[in-house]
């Protein structure tokens, strides 16, 4: 790896996080809240900001970025970033724990959604437009701005841009990748604000409708109310942001496509029919599932479908809202949710998980192997809409989510010293590692995870970073292959 160029990077991206920083003090400032909050994100985005250039200015070059680098940029840049993001929390005394304010700002860079802070609405509104903040860059990802609005975008710009795109597709949709990144970030801000001025038309104030399209497009789930959505009581709400959520799942550049005059370009896109059609298929069964256990206790069908509904595309979105206690489900529903958190949404959205195009392609690899356990002389290719997958990807597939699998087990087995029970140890564990926010028992939707001790939180903390970056960002750090030169 190389140093300068990596940390030159690094610099640029604490300096973005300092100025938005900057920018949640002035709203706290304006809003009139006191010294100690809107000073605690002052202080912070000053001390970030004189870090980046303090930073910047031994590490300028003009050496070209390796794939390597990229890695090395994408590693560490989260890892400081949660790092410098973590001050106002301490500062402004909301969280007093070192680890828990790291806990809640990786939650947010990452597009968790798992929260220590108890009672939402006893936070300054500086630090709820942070914490919406963090995963607004979180969420299409700071360096993918970076990588927009630098100049030596195109010297290593490609290597950042695939190293921080989510999925196994990181295709170009512009021929320059800066102006790629550019046209994802257009098409994000473009969603935001369409979702900010629905909410708004649906009563919802102006500060909530715009901290909740931030973390709706980010599919981070971080609410300002202890109740997350349900706390609106809003059929409209909730079938907007259903909407929202389920666009944030599909990958961006068919959007992009769409918006140039590709109608056919969403309904071409195998990945894209196959999510839709696991979420259809989950909505319906969850709400015949759920009707049947709770029609004695008067649930309608209508009730059953508005809360299975948003709970399907809450989960499998990985964004984590809420509006009802889905922890007191049947078990076979809950099994069923943590399935969808498990595949995510598609490659190319903001969106964690395995992705749904990779578990597609697993589907149909399972489908094939056992036809050709039937036919053994047979040719039966594994096809993800008109391609036909090569023997080499289809094993870079199965081994991602084998692996994606392992790390996950290692992480319920490491959290079960540091939690009550084994569903909260398994499930903290899997909704970290899928970037999902709430699971069950003790971290459940009515929960959240200031009961787990800091050696517990250090751990999700690691799996968030893991997950978000999808593995082979992270592990490769620590292969001495990385470190030479």
């Amino acid at each position: 790896m190389n140093f300068k160029p990596v940390f030159h990077v690094i610099a640029w991206l604490l300096g973005v996080v300092g100025l938005l920083m900057g920018v949640c003090g002035l709203v706290s400032f304006l809003h009139g809240e006191s010294a100690r909050v809107w000073s605690a994100l002052g202080y912070s985005a000053a001390g970030t900001v004189g870090a980046a250039v303090l930073l910047w200015l031994p590490t300028r070059n003009e050496q070209e970025l390796s794939r390597r680098d990229g890695l090395g940029v994408v590693a560490f840049g989260w890892l400081l970033a949660g790092l410098a993001g973590s001050a106002p929390f301490l500062l402004s005394g909301v969280i007093t724990s070192p680890v828990a304010a790291l806990f809640e700002t990786v939650s947010g860079m990452t597009t968790t959604g798992a929260s220590v802070i108890p009672v939402l609405e006893n936070v300054p509104k500086g630090l709820l437009l942070w914490r919406s903040m963090s995963q607004l860059i979180g969420g299409m990802g700071v360096l993918i701005l970076v990588v927009a609005i630098l100049p030596f975008a195109g010297a290593g710009g490609m290597q950042l841009y695939r190293a921080e795109m989510p999925g196994p597709s990181k295709d170009r949709i512009e021929p320059r990748v800066a102006s790629t990144a550019k046209m994802l970030w257009g098409v994000y801000l473009l969603l935001i604000v369409a979702l900010i001025i629905l909410l708004r038309l649906g009563g919802v104030t102006w500060f909530d409708a715009v901290c909740h399209a931030f973390t709706t497009m980010a599919t981070g789930g971080f609410s300002t109310r202890t109740a997350s959505v349900g706390a609106f009581q809003s059929v409209y709400v909730e079938t907007v942001l259903i909407v929202f959520m389920l666009l944030a799942g599909i990958n961006f550049a068919l959007h992009y496509r769409l918006l140039r005059g590709e109608f056919s370009a969403w309904w071409r896109d195998a990945e894209m029919r196959f999510f839709l059609a696991v979420f259809i298929v989950a909505t319906l069964a969850g709400t015949i599932g759920l009707h049947q256990a709770r029609a004695a206790s008067g649930l309608e069908w209508s009730g059953a479908l508005r809360q299975v509904g948003f709970t399907c595309a809450s989960l499998m979105t990985t964004t984590g809202f809420a509006t009802a206690d889905y922890d007191q489900w049947p078990a076979l529903l809950k099994t069923m949710l943590v399935l969808l958190m498990l595949m995510g949404g598609c490659a190319g959205s903001t969106a964690g998980g395995l992705k749904a195009g990779r578990v597609h392609v697993m589907v149909k690899s399972i489908f094939r192997e056992i036809r050709l356990f039937m036919q053994p002389q047979a040719v039966i290719p594994v096809r993800l809409g008109r391609k036909s997958l090569d023997d080499e990807l289809l094993l870079a597939i199965v081994s991602f989510i084998a692996l994606f699998g392992v790390v996950t087990l290692a992480g319920v087995l490491a959290m079960i010293p540091f939690t009550a029970d084994i569903e909260t140890a398994a499930t903290s564990a899997i909704t970290c590692m899928a970037n999902a926010g709430p699971g069950f028992a003790a971290v459940g939707p009515a929960c959240n995870y200031a009961s787990v001790p800091e050696a517990g939180q250090a751990i999700l903390i690691a799996l968030m970073l893991i997950g978000r970056l999808e593995l082979y960002t992270v592990l490769a750090v620590f292969m001495p292959a990385f470190w030479r030169k």
